[in-house]
């Protein structure tokens, strides 16, 4: 089989079954020789979610997904529930890692079924939390009115309260998993899965007559672009996220100041159209200022906030420390800051800088003394690597942890040395 996992405390029934005696949990693992039917690609969360989210909803619910990668191969994860059959209540939840390729896929599933009396774990959140707001839009596909309702008890932070029941059951098999299981180097190197594309959309251009604001775009994080357009943070689902890489935050972005030293990069957005314009920091040879557009689907806050993920947060700071490394080399620190903080520097802020060859990472206010890396510490050097800085990023992300700020309402500033 293609996966390899930890099967301690299992049974094995079959070739490809195995069984928790001490709870009845059930796991799977299945090759199938056949083209993944998956709706997008796990490049294509935004949408692999929405679409997953409306055909789960015929059946159940899907509460979450995610592109992980298992044994350092992209895999996508999802944890589903759905109704027990031939039975007046109760659940199984369904957590399943599926390593799509161009021509076949392997699946590791594990079913955990509620026993004995159900809705405990429901009645006693409903309790605590009272019924308002209770069932909620799904934060994947807000229209889906699925079999089984979206609700506030499905969230991973209760898990702990109820750790025998089977959705957190499922959760800790999957953290589990993630850490330990192993994919065959035979069916990783096969060629990845691509979802036929369907014709390509024309490209999004600006019409003529449009109206164009400039706005400051905030933290790419899973797909998603911030764009603060005033005072008021609006969201943006990116068509083409690596054609707004490939210059944000890089130097190469018009750019507008907070104070004389401090600046920000700037776009231009056409609403009607839903397109940013990419304005050059430097006119080009022929005068020009544009260096390309790239289209965009305005979204709520809640969609945008619901791509946030442990995996998609970890590579948007990954892609800060990054772009402190560019910073860097054209002489420049970067502050990583709330999008509100429109003048002089002031708390809470990272600045990550590289001087007489040391790389600094400063935040305040000083972070508690259990955030780790910094240890209660407010100042962080080590020598000058690549490597040294680009962990900024991550201590970025530590101190943010503690600020209670939205990562997807931060934005980059940027000051020469």
């Amino acid at each position: 089989m293609p996966i390899a996992f930890d099967t301690t405390g299992l049974q094995q029934r079959d070739q490809a079954t195995w069984v928790n005696p001490a709870n009845g949990d059930q796991v799977s693992l299945t090759y199938f020789d056949l083209v993944p039917d998956l709706p997008a690609s796990l490049d294509d969360l935004p949408k692999l979610r929405h679409d997953l989210a409306v055909t789960t909803g015929q059946v159940g619910c899907l509460i979450e997904a995610h592109h992980v990668r298992l044994g350092d191969v992209p895999a996508l994860f999802q944890v589903v529930k759905v109704p027990l059959p031939n039975q007046p209540s109760g659940q199984a939840f369904i957590g399943s890692f599926t390593v799509p390729k161009a021509g076949s896929s392997a699946v590791l599933k594990l079913q955990a079924v509620e026993r004995g009396m159900t809705g405990m774990r429901e009645a006693v959140l409903v309790a605590q939390l009272g019924f308002e707001d209770w069932v909620m839009p799904h934060p994947y596909a807000p229209e889906v009115e699925g079999r089984l309702p979206f609700h506030r008890g499905d969230d991973p932070r209760y898990d702990a309260q109820f750790a025998d029941h089977p959705l957190s059951r499922v959760r800790a098999w999957a953290h589990h998993t993630i850490r330990t299981a192993r994919v065959d180097p035979r069916f990783a190197a096969l060629p990845p899965f691509t979802p036929d594309p369907g014709p390509a959309p024309a490209p999004a251009v600006p019409e003529v007559g449009s109206t164009l604001t400039t706005v400051v775009p905030g933290l790419p994080i899973g797909g998603y672009l911030p764009l603060w357009i005033d005072d008021e943070c609006t969201f943006w689902r990116m068509a083409e996220p690596d054609v707004v890489l490939a210059k944000l935050a890089l130097g190469a972005l018009a750019r507008t100041p907070l104070t004389d030293r401090r600046f920000r990069d700037l776009v231009a957005l056409d609403e009607s159209s839903a397109t940013i314009m990419l304005l050059n920091r430097y006119r080009s040879e022929d005068g020009g200022i544009a260096s390309g557009t790239a289209g965009l689907t305005r979204v709520t806050g809640l969609e945008a906030h619901e791509a946030l993920t442990t995996d998609t947060l970890l590579e948007a700071f990954r892609w800060i420390g990054r772009v402190s490394v560019a910073a860097a080399e054209r002489g420049e620190h970067v502050t990583v800051e709330p999008g509100t903080h429109t003048g002089d520097l002031a708390e809470p802020y990272v600045r990550l800088a590289v001087q007489d060859e040391l790389s600094i990472a400063r935040t305040a206010p000083t972070p508690p003394t259990e955030t780790p890396m910094w240890l209660g510490q407010s100042s962080l050097t080590s020598p000058a690597t690549r490597e040294s800085i680009e962990a900024g990023g991550i201590l970025a992300m530590y101190a943010m942890n503690t600020w209670g700020e939205h990562p997807l309402r931060l934005c980059l500033t940027f000051t020469p040395h």
